[in-house]
């Protein structure tokens, strides 16, 4: 849904269509008349071209994101020339015709509606219209430029902001993260986990596996990986608030076979949160939400 942020803005940027009476019949016959001077649909269609070159960016800019490979690229290609294809066969200015009448009806009087028109017969409105399409899609290219990032930067704050108040959920998802990538690995490697610490798991994982190895829990401390020594079993420890492990999170005690563990909830931020073989093994009272 990112894809279409940017045209659901610049679609929303026109007016809208308003909820009242209908226009009077002299209005319509001078909207009428200016929309013949403002060649509106000719403006519309150009002004869907210059939306739709920002979505052709996005698609593309999207395939860069995920490592501009050149699958990705073809494919997003693809995708924006169905998604024309398909635009192509709408019009636009006549499915937007009615609705900009009530829109002029509701905001100018009829003696505006004349002097507007007036004004699009002159010289001067007429090469208005002509340049409105690339005012269109160089302000958007502005837009993109200079605002986009800001926004972006923003969000990215606004997010991490957020997630500092509830910093079980990241460092839950690093944690899985992580797992996933030492499962990959095994995988790979008679399905037996790595071995070392958690630095030298890093070497390991990153970045075959593993594109942006996690350093660090939400609460700015190491994680702790520990693995079985048959290799078959591992585990994924965060400190919690305090920053300092129990003295057992980092043991692994065989369990029976047939036998599922289940998942110990603890009051306390400062209780320590074990990931091992797949399973969260402890957690704090606030993650059981997550994890319904």
């Amino acid at each position: 849904m990112r894809r279409f942020t940017f045209v659901a803005v610049i679609l929303v940027a026109l007016p809208l269509f308003a909820t009242e009476p209908n226009p009077s019949q002299r209005q319509r016959e001078l909207i009428e008349k200016l929309f013949a001077e403002m060649n509106l649909s000719d403006t519309t269609t150009k002004l869907m071209d210059a939306v739709f070159a920002q979505v052709e960016k996005q698609f593309l800019d999207e395939a860069a994101a995920k490592g501009n490979e050149p699958e990705d690229i073809e494919e997003a290609k693809e995708l924006f020339a169905a998604f024309r294809a398909g635009a192509s066969k709408i019009d636009f200015g006549e499915l937007l015709h009615d609705a900009y009448v009530h829109i002029y009806a509701k905001y100018f009087t009829e003696q505006e509606l004349a002097d507007l028109t007036a004004f699009y017969a002159t010289p001067t409105g007429h090469k208005a219209i002509e340049v409105m399409d690339e005012l269109m899609r160089e302000g958007m290219q502005a837009g993109v430029q200079h605002v986009q990032p800001k926004l972006e930067e923003l969000m990215t704050r606004v997010i991490a902001e957020q997630e500092k108040k509830r910093p079980w959920r990241s460092t839950m998802k690093d944690m899985r993260t992580v797992a996933v990538a030492v499962e990959a690995w095994a995988t790979d490697n008679e399905e037996l986990y790595p071995v070392g610490d958690y630095s030298a798991l890093k070497e390991q994982l990153e970045p075959t596996y593993l594109k942006k190895f996690p350093e660090k829990d939400m609460w700015d401390h190491a994680y702790a990986y520990v693995v079985s020594a048959d290799r078959r079993s591992y585990r994924i420890v965060s400190a919690g608030s305090d920053s300092i492990f129990e003295w057992d999170s980092r043991r692994i005690v065989p369990t029976k076979e047939g036998q599922q563990q289940q998942i110990r909830y603890r009051d306390r931020l400062e209780e320590d949160l074990i990931f091992e073989n797949g399973v969260f093994l402890q957690l704090p009272d606030q993650a059981k939400s997550q994890m319904k």
